[in-house]
Parts: structure tokens; C-alpha cells; sequence
């Protein structure tokens, strides 16, 4: 609970400090819709910087089931979280291409729904990627993205299923308030 505050405690306190916000972006994105979902971005841009520093958390849950009878087997949740920077090819624009990195905390809980037991794993790997981002309007942005991870690795037990996950991405679509 902790961690939750610090990153967004900060990030406020960056854009009340004396240093000039140039964008401090609060973006909300599809996995939110989701069961058990959160899908949150908080970016800060320094005043005529062409990096971004900021955020990310998503969560979100998944059932698998026999697919003979429909009954459920496991459900699954996976969460990543950490801090990101990205360089802004044309920030004086409305609307600019980027590239970034991101550090994050890749973790899942694979539960049983038939004996109830629990297998888990997390691992903290380095995400690249890029997208573009831009403004609608003076208070609006909106955000799309892919960032990659080929050397990430999940496994995941239980005594009704394994998973084994090599390679990650993190898909960023967010719309948000841009102060």
C-alpha cells in the first residue's frame, strides 16, 4: 500500500515545486474495464524537456477454463508496475512520436479453483519501446504505445495447470488530463 502512494505522492509534489510543469499527465487506460483491473499512467514533462519521466500500474485478472465442460480451472492475476522515461521527438507539437524504457515489476498469482491453491512469481525486467502521444483539446491527451520485453520470463504452478511465459509486452492506450 506503501509503494502505491509514494510514486503519485511524488509526482504531485514535482508539479507543486518551484520547477515549472511544462505537462503532468494522469492517464486511465482500457484494462481498468476489466475484472480486478487497474490500468494507470502518471507522467511529468519538465518545463521546454523533451524527456518524460512518470508511472505506470496495470492490473488485471483472467479465468481459464476446461473447455469440454466450462468449468473453471484457475484464475490468474498479473500486475506490472514501475517508473518509465521516454524522449518526445517534437514536444512543441500537438502531437508527437516517442521513445522510451521502463523498469517493471512483472508479477502474476496463479490460483486453483478446484483445490485452491496458489503458485506465484515476479521478476523485475527493463521494457523498450515507443508510441505517440498528443493533446485533444487544453486539458485532454491521449497515449498509445508498445513496449517490449524479449528476456522476461513468469512461471507459474499449480497442481491443475502450469504456465510458463518467455518475453513480455506492455500495450499503453490511455486517455487522461493534462495539466
Amino acid at each position: 500500500m506503501r509503494k502505491r502512494i509514494l510514486m503519485p505522492a511524488l509526482f504531485l509534489a514535482l508539479a507543486a515545486s518551484p520547477l515549472r510543469a511544462d505537462g503532468l499527465r494522469l492517464g486511465v487506460g482500457p484494462f481498468t474495464l476489466l475484472e480486478d483491473g487497474s490500468d494507470f499512467q502518471l507522467s511529468f514533462r519538465p518545463e521546454q524537456s523533451r524527456f518524460a519521466f512518470g508511472y505506470r500500474y496495470v492490473r488485471w485478472t483472467e479465468k481459464s477454463e476446461d473447455p469440454f465442460t466450462g468449468r473453471g480451472l484457475t484464475k490468474s492475476t498479473s500486475t506490472k508496475a514501475g517508473p518509465f522515461a521516454s524522449y518526445l521527438f517534437r514536444p512543441e507539437w500537438r502531437g508527437t512520436a516517442y521513445v522510451g524504457v521502463s523498469l517493471l515489476r512483472w508479477s502474476r498469482t496463479e490460483r486453483s479453483l478446484i483445490t485452491g491453491e496458489a503458485g506465484s512469481d515476479s521478476t523485475i525486467a527493463p521494457f523498450f519501446g515507443g508510441g505517440f502521444t498528443g493533446r485533444m483539446g487544453e486539458y485532454f491527451y491521449y497515449n498509445v504505445g508498445l513496449f517490449l520485453s524479449p528476456g522476461a520470463k513468469l512461471v507459474t504452478r499449480t497442481s491443475v495447470s502450469s504456465e510458463e511465459d518467455t518475453g513480455a509486452f506492455d500495450i499503453q492506450l490511455h486517455l487522461g488530463i493534462a495539466f
